[in-house]
C-alpha cells in the first residue's frame, strides 16, 4: 500500500471527533460543551484514549434545528487550527420504542498556523436514538461519514459507527461515545499504535464530555 494512504488514513482516525449533539436544542436554547477523548492506543503497555480536547457551541436557531461550532483546543497547542461549523436537525421524534432520529451536516476546517498548509472537508451524522425517564437519559446510535477525495483505492469517504449515553444530572448533561474509527483500513501499518476492538482494523475511539445548556 501506499504510505501516504495509512498518514491519510492516521490523520483521520487521529482527528475524528465524536457526536457533538444528538438531539437538538429547544428554540433559542444553547448549551456549551466540552469533550475529551479520543483513538485508544498502546501507551507503555497501557490502553488509553488519546486526551484530545474540544469546545462546543450549539444555538437552537429552531426547535429542530441547531447551529454547531467546535474548536479543538488540542490541536491549538500542537499549532493546529481546527474548526467545525454545521447544523444538527431532527428528521423523526420518537414514538414508544421507536427511535427519534437526526442529522448532523458539518464542515471541518484545519490549518497549521506556521506553514498556513490547510485541509477541508465535510462530515455527515445519522443518530438513532431514545430518551427514557423525562428525557434524563438518553442512548443513541450510529454512524458518522468523513469524505476526502484524496483516498486511495477508489474510496472517498470513511465510515465511522458510534454508540453513546447521555445523562442529565441537575442542570448539567455527562455523556460517554464509543466510537469505531475507520473500521475498513488496516491498522497494522500505520506509525500509531492504535488499539482496536475489531483487531488490525481501524481504531477504537471513547469519548467523555460534560454540557451545560442555557
Amino acid at each position: 500500500m501506499n504510505k501516504l494512504f495509512f498518514l491519510l488514513v492516521s490523520f483521520l482516525i487521529f482527528s475524528c471527533s465524536p457526536s457533538r449533539f444528538v438531539q437538538p436544542l429547544e428554540k433559542k436554547q444553547q448549551a456549551l460543551s466540552f469533550h475529551m477523548g479520543g483513538s485508544l492506543i498502546d501507551y507503555g503497555g497501557l490502553t488509553i484514549p488519546v486526551p484530545l480536547t474540544s469546545l462546543t457551541y450549539g444555538n437552537g436557531i429552531k426547535d429542530n434545528l441547531t447551529l454547531i461550532g467546535s474548536l479543538h483546543t488540542t490541536s491549538l497547542l500542537f499549532n493546529n487550527l481546527h474548526l467545525e461549523l454545521g447544523g444538527l436537525t431532527k428528521i423523526k421524534s420518537q414514538e414508544n420504542w421507536m427511535p427519534a432520529i437526526s442529522s448532523a451536516l458539518i464542515l471541518n476546517y484545519i490549518s497549521e498556523l506556521n506553514e498556513g498548509d490547510t485541509k477541508l472537508w465535510p462530515q455527515m451524522d445519522a443518530n438513532f436514538y431514545w430518551n427514557f425517564k423525562e428525557q434524563k437519559h438518553r442512548f443513541y446510535m450510529g454512524c458518522s461519514a468523513w469524505f476526502d477525495p484524496n483516498l486511495f483505492n477508489d474510496n472517498i469517504g470513511v465510515i465511522n459507527p458510534h454508540l453513546g449515553y447521555n445523562r442529565q444530572v441537575g442542570k448539567w448533561q455527562l455523556g460517554t461515545e464509543l466510537k469505531f474509527l475507520a473500521p475498513g483500513y488496516n491498522n497494522s501499518k500505520t506509525f500509531v499504535p492504535y488499539q482496536s476492538l475489531l483487531g488490525e482494523y481501524g481504531a477504537t475511539g471513547l469519548y467523555f464530555n460534560i454540557t451545560k445548556p442555557f
